[in-house]
Order: C-alpha cells, then structure tokens, then sequence
C-alpha cells in the first residue's frame, strides 16, 4: 500500500465516514471557491498565489475523495470511471466526426 493510501486509509478508520464526507463536501466547496478566483482573475493572468490555492484545494478533495471511495469501494468506483470515460471517448470520436 502506497503512502497515500495508508494514511488516507488511518484517516478514515480514525474519523469514519460521517466526517470524512462533510470533509469531502467542504473541501469541494473550497475548491469551486478557488475555481471561480482563478477564472474571475483571468485563469494564467492571476497572481501565482490564486493558482498555488487552486492547487492545494485540488490536493485537498484528491485526498478526501480517495478516502471516501476506500469507503464505498475502489474497484467498483474504477469500473464506473472506465466506463464514464469510455463514453466521453465515443462522444468525442463523434464530434470529431461530424466536423
């Protein structure tokens, strides 16, 4: 088990998954709060500081989402993205087509 997963892992053993999840859903609101910063400033035109916060929040729903599909099952949850991105492939291969 990599290092990540470890300690994501001890988190959510330790703080189970009622906190963990508000966590999730703080951490995104934080992130979609960061998002807007960074587009309201012009995306790459933005001061180094809006970006660097962009990041950390990514870092931080990264973390949290890793210990909530511990919780409901990370094969399960690859199969599902598989098949999501599978289909935005076809869609893609689609619109390229209709060009």
């Amino acid at each position: 088990m990599d290092k990540i997963k470890e300690i994501s892992q001890e988190a959510l053993d330790f703080w189970g998954y009622e906190l963990q999840s508000n966590m999730l859903i703080e951490e995104m609101a934080e992130l979609i709060k960061a998002l807007c910063k960074y587009k309201r400033f012009n995306y790459e035109q933005a001061d180094p500081a809006i970006k660097a916060n962009v990041l950390e929040e990514i870092a931080d729903v990264h973390n949290m989402i890793e210990q909530i599909e511990m919780y409901f099952g990370e094969k399960e949850i690859a199969s599902i993205r598989l098949e999501k991105l599978i289909r935005t492939k076809k869609r893609i291969e689609k619109l390229k087509g209709d060009k």
